[in-house]
Parts: C-alpha cells; sequence; structure tokens
C-alpha cells in the first residue's frame, strides 16, 4: 500500500523501524496529483522514475516517449513532474550538439521537449542529424562519441548513455521510438481533474521522494543488478520490447516484488499499442472538424462509406485529393483511439462510427462555440481496456 504523506517532512520519519519504503507506491502516488493517464502508465512510469538512479547498473536503459496526437495534451507537465524525482534531471529544447554530448558525462535524466523537429530525415540540418545520432547511441551503456577537443584538435571520446523521455507532436523518429516505451497523452476530458501544479508545493512534495530514492538505490544497486542479470522470462515480449522492459522488472522486483505481475501487464498493453505513425496532427484536426461538420443531424451512427462520401463533397475538401480510404479514415481516428464498429444502416449491416465516441474527442480537441475555451492538462483517455489491473503477488515470474 502506497504511503501517503501529510507533510513536507523526511518521508523516513513515517515508515516503521525495519520496513522498507513503498518507493514506487509514492512515486506513482505523486504523479496521480498532477496527471491523468491511462491506467496501464502510471505504474511504468513511476517504476522507470526509480530506475534513472539505478541506470549505471543496467546494460541498456530505455527511453521514453511521451507523445500526443496534437498540442496541449500535457506532455510538458508530465516532464515537470517527473523531473523532480529523476536521477540528476535536466529539462529543456533544443540543445546543440555539442552542448548534449558533454552534458552525458554525469549520466543525467534529460527530459527534451519539442522532439518532434528531428522527424525531418534526410532533409534535417547538419546540427539535427548529429543530435539524433548522439540520442540513438545514448541507451545503450558504454556507448561514446567521438569529437576533436583543444586547440591541437586531439580525438576524445563522450559517453552518451542514460535515461531520456523525449515529448513530441506525434511520433518519433523511428530510430528513436525502436528504443522507446511509448505511453501516449491526450487531453483531459472535463470531468477529469487534477490538482493544481504549483512548482514550490510540488518540490516539497517531490525532495524527500526523490532523496530517498537517493538513498534506497545505493543500498540496493547490487541487488537490483543480480536481479537484471538473472531475468530471462520475458518472453511475452518481443526480442526488443523485453530489452527495453528488462531494467523496470529488475527495479520493481527489488523494489515492488507483489507489483511484477501488474507491471507485466502493464507492459503488455503499452507494447501493444506501440506503432509508428506518421500522419500531420493538423490533418488528425481537420478531420475530426469536418466529420463534426457532414455527421447527420441526430444520427446515434453513420456507415464508413457514407461518411466517405460526405467528406468528398465538402466545399474546399482536401480528402478526395488525399484519396481516404476506409483504412486510412480508420488509421487516422486510431490516434484518438476511435475505432469502426458494426452499425446498422437500414436493414444492412455495415462498418460504421458511433456519434458517442467521436463526441468526446469533439470535446478534447474542437472548439465549442457555445462555452468558454477551457486549459487542458495532461489525461490519456482510459477506454476501460485497463481497468482492473490489480497487484498479485509475482516475485520475478512475469508469465
Amino acid at each position: 500500500m502506497s504511503v501517503q504523506p501529510t507533510s513536507t517532512s523526511d518521508l523516513r520519519s513515517i515508515w516503521p523501524p525495519n520496513t522498507e519504503p513503498d518507493l514506487i507506491g509514492d512515486v506513482e502516488g505523486y504523479i496521480r496529483r498532477y496527471c491523468v493517464l491511462d491506467s496501464a502508465c502510471y505504474l511504468p512510469l513511476a517504476v522507470w522514475c526509480v530506475a534513472t538512479h539505478l541506470a549505471l547498473q543496467f546494460d541498456a536503459f530505455p527511453y521514453l516517449a511521451l507523445q500526443s496526437p496534437t498540442k496541449r495534451c500535457g506532455k510538458t507537465r508530465l516532464q515537470e513532474v517527473i523531473e523532480m524525482v529523476c536521477a540528476r534531471a535536466w529539462r529543456g529544447a533544443a540543445p546543440t550538439p555539442a552542448a548534449l554530448f558533454r552534458m552525458m558525462a554525469n549520466c543525467p535524466t534529460l527530459l527534451l521537449d519539442e522532439v518532434e523537429a528531428l522527424r525531418t530525415g534526410k532533409h534535417a540540418s547538419e546540427s539535427l542529424q548529429a543530435v539524433l545520432a548522439v540520442l540513438n547511441a545514448g541507451h545503450r551503456r558504454g556507448a561514446t562519441v567521438p569529437r576533436c577537443s583543444g586547440k591541437d584538435g586531439h580525438l576524445e571520446f563522450f559517453p552518451v548513455y542514460g535515461p531520456k523521455a523525449f515529448a513530441a507532436i506525434g511520433q518519433l523518429p523511428d530510430t528513436l521510438a525502436d528504443r522507446s516505451i511509448v505511453v501516449t497523452l491526450q487531453r483531459r476530458r472535463s470531468e477529469q481533474s487534477v490538482e493544481r501544479f504549483l512548482f514550490g508545493r510540488a518540490r516539497s512534495i517531490a525532495e524527500p521522494i526523490h532523496d530517498t530514492l537517493v538513498s534506497w538505490t545505493k543500498e540496493h544497486d547490487e541487488s537490483v543488478r543480480a536481479v537484471y542479470e538473472s531475468l530471462t522470462d520475458l518472453s511475452f515480449l518481443s526480442d526488443r520490447d523485453a530489452d527495453l522492459w528488462m531494467p523496470l522488472f529488475a527495479t520493481c522486483s527489488v523494489a515492488a516484488p507483489n507489483r511484477t505481475r501488474e507491471l507485466r501487464d502493464c507492459a503488455v498493453v503499452l507494447a501493444r499499442i506501440k506503432q509508428a505513425d506518421d500522419v500531420d496532427d493538423s490533418i488528425q484536426v481537420r478531420l475530426l472538424a469536418d466529420i463534426r461538420q457532414v455527421w447527420p443531424k441526430s444520427a446515434p451512427h453513420v456507415g464508413t462509406s457514407d461518411l466517405l462520401e460526405r467528406l468528398r463533397n465538402l466545399d474546399d475538401s482536401p480528402w478526395s485529393e488525399l484519396n481516404v480510404t476506409p483504412r486510412r479514415l480508420a488509421k487516422w481516428l486510431g490516434g484518438f483511439k476511435i475505432t469502426p464498429r458494426q452499425v446498422r444502416i437500414g436493414s444492412l449491416t455495415v462498418k460504421g462510427y458511433l456519434r458517442l465516441h467521436l463526441d468526446e474527442v469533439f470535446g478534447r480537441y474542437l472548439a465549442n462555440p457555445d462555452e468558454k475555451s477551457e486549459t487542458c492538462e495532461t489525461g490519456l483517455i482510459n477506454t476501460g481496456e485497463n481497468d482492473g489491473l490489480t497487484s498479485e503477488t509475482g516475485g520475478q515470474c512475469f508469465g
């Protein structure tokens, strides 16, 4: 059970003698104060934050990809929250290549915002390509980049390994996504509330948690390393994802062994929804607006073919030119967790969409002319798929 302190005093003072702190529960509770996420995300995020203090015990460390279909979904807020409990955290955007590889000497946790700029691929500037090269290498312990330094231009190798969390609108470059545990954020619904994030108050809550993490990980680093080296049973994940998740399972096995089965369930969910998607968010938001405009009045559902025909007949519509097929429509709407269903149109049953599902997304991303706009915080739609994730005593058995 997570210990919830009621004051800013050192957390160690509220634990009974000879008991271990609930590190993961405390970090998870702290994140929940300020962020509304899918239920499968809280535990992995908490374990990841704890594991940043143990990064040197692992052969590789997973990146975090904090992404959303459009802006104002709370990616920066989530970075602000975890910054206060991660190891030697630095949060910012657009570091130069020279600054980036010099910063990594002490294996800090880098929290980089606006990483979508790296998606320009072969057309990226030389500087952006250099940044991407450093980030691509930095998930493996011992990775270095060679640079010529000093007036004599002597060759020097700079370490680039360390924990990193990236915030981006849309998807990361494929090379970074392959190295990442992906957390997709959505705007929260109006009835979902979180505590107001005040930096000073949040700092007073996070500092004792951070200090305890530092002392606990120093005492248990060898135990975590031993578990990490013995882990073999992550067969429920692909080889690539298993490599990413092993540090988290090793950390959880020592810090909260009764929650490893829950972490397994979360890992399966997040690995399943991790996918490459290069769709521009402006197109997605335009699609939502046009669907709302052409939707038959008072209709509870509409068939996919009818919806596409209505979209193509809109004045100044881009949908005919883009040759939007049912499959592409499903892919774009899938970014908002809207999927086609079987619907009844007259005497026929066809693939289509439900208005009640679209209304929820319209409220998140489209302005309502009858209401004042609201500031949206972090949110990921909880579809109910992950409700009921419960802790089970699992030790190191994750199957």
